[in-house]
């Protein structure tokens, strides 16, 4: 590093571009030492080594406050900027979850901020407890295990995480959002920056906001996707959220002919399919639905409760593309074929497991930042989707995890000064647009883009990287012109319903090809 970094600097001195060996420069060279070539670092295991990635760790203390404190180690990921004369603030990019890896996120999204990168560094830091940051990580239930009733499954989990909170009651109470905020600025300091851009998606905006209240002179903007901030209260309005999401899209379809005579009032069949599913299960019985997996075709067997229906249509409403799958799968499960709702499930599932969440971590952050806000009426009161209910399946959890103390304002809304691009999806089941609208009140800077097409982040979406990229190098959106975020419409809720029946269409052969079921 320090080769490549004195040849680069001596190349652009003898070119007459001193200021690139200014004493800031100097202290880049002092601090970079922890940072090293990572050819590892590959996307998704399939596309090829990107370019002069750098990899590295910083030592912090669990306890910053106690110097005896057990050390802890950040995993750091940094995408060099492009450009020979990078600019001085980089973009730090924080993972959602909470509990997911800030490094496996940029697997699938560094792409997207392609342009950003041309001219800044990107980083991702895996937040303590996540990732390879010390992973407060909890056995999880054995695949054989799946095959019990729901019942079993809930009690064995349950007892899984109480052997988790007891495995951590000593430590993980050093695992919540303020702590994560000061690595994240003892990593930009280490790293020799003056000022950072910040990107989250969802629970990572969080971790965004309180980083701008605590540090906000290092903070120079921030871009806030699927705006999650504490007064959320993960999850006491998940089902109000998300059978808005899911109204919405029948909503649409109904209001199209073509989707209205294909597939009808999609929440009324998804109620329909979920009483059937309980009869069974009432009764002891299980449906059991065989389909090809939509990635590999290979048969595959899903074991369909109520309890995995509510969830696969909770999760694809995460994805704009898996939402446009939903009336037709739910109208196919409402006529008793079940394939392509299977097929959805696994292409769910792929997603929850690409975000690597470490349950230790999650918990540390819920049940100490958000379960507080939520009442006994609210968890009496409580209406659950699709028959699921959030709070009372988190209610066990948060009552034996350990407790942690948080600054006396960390409640209070957070008032910032600070450039702020606040992202939101029509469809997003979790942080709709009205958390977006909430938290912009309190910043004065602050710009608003929402997307009718758009899910649980719009990041990626038509011409929104170009615009973070905009933003991010103006450090404003004055004089950007944003409307082609209106562009990013709904997808066609028909595949081919104007085309020539036949008996499986383009759809059902793509991600339902299977035996019909008994």
């Amino acid at each position: 590093m320090k080769t490549y970094w004195l040849i680069r600097c001596a190349g652009l001195a003898a070119l007459g571009a001193l200021p690139a060996c200014s004493p800031q420069a100097e202290n880049q060279l002092a601090t970079n030492t922890i940072m090293k070539a990572c050819p590892g670092f590959v996307e998704t295991g399939k596309s090829p080594l990107v370019y002069r990635a750098e990899c590295g760790e910083l030592t912090v203390k669990e306890n910053p406050a106690d110097p005896n404190s057990a050390d802890i180690r950040l995993a750091i990921l940094r995408l060099p900027a492009i450009s020979p004369v990078a600019d001085a603030d980089p973009l730090f990019l924080i993972q959602g979850g909470p509990g997911g890896s800030s490094i496996d996120m940029a697997n699938q999204i560094h792409t997207f901020f392609a342009d950003v990168r041309k001219n800044r560094d990107l980083v991702f830091v895996d937040q303590r407890g996540t990732g390879k940051s010390n992973p407060l990580a909890c056995e999880q239930i054995k695949p054989e295990e799946l095959t019990l009733p729901e019942a079993a499954q809930t009690e064995k989990y349950l007892s899984l995480m109480k052997s988790c909170a007891e495995k951590y009651r000593n430590n993980s109470a050093f695992y919540t959002t303020n702590y994560a905020v000061q690595d994240l600025d003892a990593v930009r300091a280490a790293l020799g920056y003056s000022k950072i851009n910040l990107w989250g998606g969802s629970y990572g905006t969080r971790v965004a906001l309180e980083y701008a209240r605590r540090f906000p002179q290092q903070a120079r903007t921030i871009v806030l996707d699927g705006v999650a901030p504490v007064n959320i209260a993960l999850p006491k309005y998940f089902s109000r959220d998300a059978m808005a999401a899911l109204s919405a899209v029948s909503n649409e379809c109904l209001a199209q002919a073509d989707c209205a005579a294909e597939y009808g009032d999609i929440v009324q069949k998804a109620e329909l399919v979920l009483q059937r599913l309980k009869s069974l299960q009432e009764k002891g019985e299980t449906l059991s639905v065989s389909y090809e997996h939509p990635r590999n075709q290979l048969t595959e067997t899903l074991q369909l409760t109520p309890r995995i229906f509510s969830s696969l249509i909770f999760m694809s409403l995460y994805s704009r593309d898996l939402t446009v799958l939903l009336p037709r799968a739910i109208s196919n499960a409402e006529k008793e074929d079940y394939r392509l709702l299977a097929a959805v499930f696994a292409l769910s599932g792929e997603q929850s497991e690409l975000m690597n969440i470490t349950e230790g971590m999650r918990y540390s952050v819920i049940c100490n930042e958000d379960w507080p806000l939520v009442s006994q009426t609210d968890i009496e009161q409580s209406k659950p989707f699709l028959g699921y209910s959030f709070v009372k399946e988190i209610q066990p959890v948060c009552a034996l995890w350990p407790k942690a103390e948080l600054p006396a304002d960390y409640w209070q809304p957070i008032k910032s000064g600070i450039p702020a691009l606040l992202l939101s999806g029509k469809h997003d089941p979790v942080t709709p647009e009205a958390w977006a609208k909430e938290v912009a009140a309190h910043l004065p800077n602050a710009t608003l883009l929402s997307a009718a097409g758009g899910n649980h982040s719009i990041s990626s979406e038509g011409c929104v990287p170009q615009l973070i990229a905009q933003f991010i190098e103006r450090a404003s959106m004055q004089n950007v012109k944003s409307d082609c975020v209106n562009n990013i419409k709904p997808l066609p809720l028909v595949l081919g319903a104007n085309q020539k029946k036949t008996p499986a269409s383009a759809a059902d052969n793509m991600l339902s090809t299977g035996s019909e079921q008994p």
